[in-house]
């Protein structure tokens, strides 16, 4: 899969294509929006092709020039990042104050950035499922 970052600093946006065919012309079918400031952009085989983001200082939390490429994880893979059940981790974990804030909320559930939550997990003693596996392999 090539992802492409393509930032526009003077207007504070940011699109990130998950496919080289994201940034061609009549690729994107359709859009729809997450948010007020994030949509996101569907292919006519319903696949998502690219994120877009405006506002994209706030949305982020952070400046244009801070942005870098991470890796997306849902409820199941932050769940086995802390190292818990995915039917506890909402309960135990997303909910509490100090847990990082999801990057989006979709009707499928909550996105995080995976740097963050191993940060959390880290600051807080937890080895997840699939960091144990990659340490005993």
């Amino acid at each position: 899969m090539q992802i492409t970052i393509q930032p526009d600093r003077d207007n504070d946006q940011l699109y990130l294509a998950l496919s080289g065919r994201a940034v061609e012309a009549g690729v994107v079918a359709r859009t729809v929006s997450v948010t007020e400031d994030v949509a996101m952009d569907f292919d006519k085989e319903g696949r998502v092709v690219g994120l877009d983001i405006t506002n994209a200082s706030k949305v982020l939390g952070e400046s244009m020039d801070e942005v870098r490429l991470d890796a997306l994880v849902g409820v199941k893979e932050a769940a086995e990042l802390v190292g818990i059940q995915k039917s506890n981790f909402v309960r135990d974990y997303a909910n509490k104050p100090g847990f990082p804030r999801p990057i989006v909320e979709l009707a499928t559930g909550r996105i995080w950035l995976r740097s963050q939550v191993e940060a959390y997990a880290a600051s807080k003693g937890r080895v997840g499922n699939s960091r144990r596996r990659a340490a005993a392999g």
